[in-house]
């Protein structure tokens, strides 16, 4: 089921947001319009999904979430990676039957419970004889301020193509992207689908972010048949040596073409014959 996200032409005539630098403007639509946001404005948006997707490095992530906070629009809770837009209920109230059981499971679902108050509060405050008896009974259920648990909606088990979607998506956010070995991967490699994301998560947990690039890098100039393994195979042998920063990888590369060097001159001593150096003669390029 896709997913829409509304914002009206008359925000850009909003008294805010004329003040708001280009830059302010672009961060606040994506608050409004990204992947994770939902219909109740309270949802997990690890930073560096936003690196991922608006291309700012952590610096600048930092800087404009605070910008907001600061400005009262949000909130960041940090524990739990959930953000709550604050005026999102007031603008953006909706009758139908279908959203409002859509208010119901998305406010079961926060982990941080006083959002979920926050949200209630803001909703009872603007409450009016054009909002549905429905969705006066969704805001005023005690259920959704003491009901925690995760199970999933049966309606959710009723929409297969949502559920997959959600499935998936999970996997890009657990994979908790923070940039260049995953743009890399897109630009050069193939589309970063959500296993490829989980495995090169896995891959920068095990070694490091600039590990995992330099050898995602080797591998297309390689012109590796299995790209990825290929990769694998050089942190392996990167982490039998001990080298654990890309300083590391150049000092390596340079003893490696010394020793090259040496052996072309037949000064080769027992060393250069190890396992090591064969597998850097296949990896080091």
């Amino acid at each position: 089921m896709s997913k829409y996200r509304q914002v009206q032409v008359s925000f850009w005539q909003d008294a805010f947001v004329l003040d708001l630098t280009p830059e302010e403007k672009y961060f606040y639509i994506y608050l409004m319009t990204n992947s994770k946001s939902s219909q109740i404005g309270i949802y997990e948006l690890p930073k560096r999904i936003i690196e991922t997707e608006t291309g700012y490095n952590r610096e600048t992530v930092d800087k404009l979430l605070q910008r907001f906070v600061e400005y009262g629009k949000i909130e960041y809770h940090e524990p739990t990676k959930e953000i709550y837009i604050k005026n999102w209920a007031k603008y953006n109230w909706n009758n139908s039957p279908k959203v409002v059981a859509r208010v119901q499971v998305e406010l079961k679902d926060v982990k941080y419970e006083p959002f979920v108050e926050k949200y209630l509060n803001v909703a009872n405050n603007i409450k009016s004889d054009t909002v549905s008896i429905l969705y006066a009974r969704a805001i005023d259920s005690p259920e959704i301020l003491v009901r925690k648990d995760k199970e999933k909606d049966k309606d959710k088990e009723n929409d297969k193509e949502q559920q997959q979607t959600e499935k998936e998506t999970k996997k890009v956010v657990d994979a908790d992207a923070p940039g260049k070995a995953f743009r890399f991967y897109e630009q050069n490699i193939s589309y970063l689908v959500p296993h490829i994301a989980e495995r090169i998560s896995i891959m920068i947990d095990e070694s490091s972010e600039e590990l995992v690039h330099e050898a995602l890098k080797r591998s297309v100039e390689a012109n590796a048949r299995n790209k990825m393994n290929f990769a694998d195979s050089i942190l392996s042998s990167w982490k039998r040596q001990k080298i654990v920063k890309l300083a590391d990888v150049v000092a390596a590369d340079k003893e490696f073409e010394r020793r090259k060097r040496g052996s072309l001159n037949g000064t080769t001593s027992k060393h250069h014959a190890e396992s090591s150096d064969e597998e850097w003669d296949g990896l080091s390029l």
